[in-house]
């Protein structure tokens, strides 16, 4: 069911249907909270795409509890970073703006592949390289990530 969900989505997008769309399509899949689409969700994020739909899809993705979305989330990095460099930095500063949700990134970071810990550290380096305010809420993650 999540994954004919999914698919019905990825036509949305695809064919370029309006935001109402995707919403309503979206509907059944936050509906579900299955943590199983968090990664699926956010690797329809798109960079080419002028933010149509995708801040829909951002908040259905981090409607999950800090420990459940970081965990997907830390899975998903090397894949988002791929597909969609703009809105994996989007996504990271997303975390690094919320306590919890940066102190739990960094706690599992610990853990994470070695594919995930570089992605997070590499997402960090360029979020200070365009905008260094950020530079204190990173630096964590970046030592996290390289002290593994």
């Amino acid at each position: 069911m999540l994954e004919d969900d999914l698919k019905r989505l990825r036509g949305l997008f695809a064919d370029g249907q309006s935001v109402a769309h995707t919403d309503a399509a979206l509907v059944p899949i936050a509906a579900a909270r299955n943590p199983a689409s968090i990664k699926p969700l956010l690797l329809m994020l798109n960079d080419d795409s002028e933010d149509h739909g995708m801040w829909s899809l951002v908040h259905a993705a981090e409607q999950f509890e800090c420990m459940v979305y970081i965990t997907h989330f830390i899975e998903t990095l090397p894949d988002l970073v791929i597909a969609s460099r703009r809105w994996a930095s989007i996504m990271m500063m997303r975390v690094l703006n919320s306590e919890e949700y940066k102190l739990e990134l960094v706690r599992q970071l610990r853990d994470a592949s070695v594919s995930s810990r570089s992605t997070a550290a590499l997402i960090c380096e360029d979020i200070n390289q365009t905008d260094p305010i950020f530079l204190a809420k990173t630096v964590p993650v970046i030592i996290a990530a390289r002290n593994s």
